[in-house]
């Protein structure tokens, strides 16, 4: 990072403390109103699931309840407050690469939709196929207790993995105009990219078919080029002037002693 970002950095977290200061009681408060009203309402999805996949949800010990009712209301929160949470990253990047305005509100409302629709994606598609796929092994003999906790947080790793893995073409973004990868170059590597997203792909899924891996995989390779295809032009787009004069005063220079 360049001494210039450095202090643009230093600025904005100045600026977000300051900010931080004067709104913190009201954010504070909404996010507890919020949090206490999830709370309140996890039993009755909890229930929802119970019908859903027809298991019946035990816990094994005394704070188990309570402790998954708290994750699953911290997991309702945080994608209550989503919007407002990358609306700030956003203003970071903006603020550090001093974006247009019309690509920060691309980022901003592109970061919104990507983000609800890979945790839609988890929980309509990917936990209905993995759950059912897990409980299959059931037989006369064994048959499934699924703990309370452990149900939680196989849910909040999947519904969030799934909303941040699916902002990978505005990641791909901001480290662009970070400088810290060239779009131009890891096009040339798509086949292995293409690799490691089925490895990814693999691990994250929660069941071994190929099925059920390529619908995290096909997306995830999509969103790559789309990655590829925004930074590209952002990059273009929102190159310093600074940065494109600099060649031309180098080459004066010789010319000027001669």
């Amino acid at each position: 990072m360049s001494q210039k970002n450095a202090r643009k950095v230093a600025q904005f977290i100045k600026k977000f403390l300051k900010f931080w200061k004067n709104k913190s009681f009201l954010f504070i408060t909404f996010f507890l109103v919020i949090y206490l009203f999830f709370f309140w309402m996890s039993p009755l999805f909890l229930k929802y699931c119970e019908k859903i996949f027809d298991q019946k949800l035990v816990y094994f010990q005394i704070s188990e309840p309570v402790v998954s009712l708290l994750k699953l209301a911290f997991v309702f929160t945080f994608l209550c407050f989503f919007p407002i949470i990358w609306y700030f990253v956003v203003i970071f990047i903006e603020f550090v690469f001093s974006l247009k305005k019309k690509h920060f509100w691309l980022f901003v409302v592109l970061g919104w939709i990507l983000f609800y629709t890979g945790a839609i994606f988890a929980y309509k598609i990917t936990l209905p196929y993995g759950i059912k796929f897990l409980i299959s092994f059931k037989t006369k003999n064994l048959k499934p207790a699924i703990s309370l906790g452990h149900f939680v947080n196989f849910f909040s790793f999947f519904i969030l993995a799934f909303g941040i893995i699916f902002e990978l073409p505005l990641i791909m973004c901001f480290l662009a105009l970070g400088r810290l990868f060239n779009p131009g170059v890891l096009k040339h590597y798509r086949k292995e990219i293409f690799f490691c997203i089925v490895v990814i792909a693999a691990i994250v899924t929660p069941t071994p078919d190929a099925f059920n891996m390529s619908l995290l995989a096909v997306p995830l390779y999509l969103l790559f080029e789309l990655g590829l295809f925004l930074s590209e032009r952002i990059i273009k787009v929102n190159t310093p002037l600074e940065d494109t004069q600099k060649e031309p005063q180098t080459e004066k220079q010789p010319s000027q002693g001669a």
